[in-house]
């Protein structure tokens, strides 16, 4: 398998602070989530989550961040007062979210349920900004 280097570089962090990920997530599991919330996700989302359908139950990495499975994106999008935002990280069991937003590229951060904010480009940049824990994320 040919992997992104982004994607080695995560997957070696997870490791190193042996964070459990669940196996790999489905061609089919991940159109049908994408079918569910009537949104497409970014191959940068599926090229990870084709490797690793998020952590496994509520783990969490070093900084208290965990990411979400299909499943568990699917039932958290019932819980946002914005329907078009679409989570897939957590910090701090439930403190603040990260995810998308089906009108507006980047990622955001959604705080109290009220306001949100970009914090990356893309995908595979907000991973990397989890992962070393950079300012703009909190």
């Amino acid at each position: 398998m040919n992997m992104e280097a982004w994607i080695e570089k995560a997957l070696s962090t997870w490791s190193e602070s042996e964070t459990k990920l669940n196996p790999p997530a489905s061609q089919n599991a991940l159109s049908s989530a994408e079918a569910f919330l009537d949104y497409t996700f970014p191959s940068d989302f599926k090229a990870l989550y084709l490797t690793a359908n998020g952590f496994e139950d509520y783990e969490w990495q070093q900084h208290m961040f965990s990411f979400w499975s299909l499943e568990r994106i699917i039932e958290e999008s019932a819980q946002f007062k914005d329907q078009d935002f679409i989570g897939f990280c957590d910090f701090l069991i439930c403190s603040s979210f990260i995810g998308f937003h089906k009108n507006r590229p980047g990622i955001y951060k959604y705080y109290d349920h009220i306001d949100e904010y970009p914090i990356a480009d893309s995908f595979a940049e907000a991973v990397r900004k989890i992962n070393i824990s950079d300012n703009s994320i909190y």
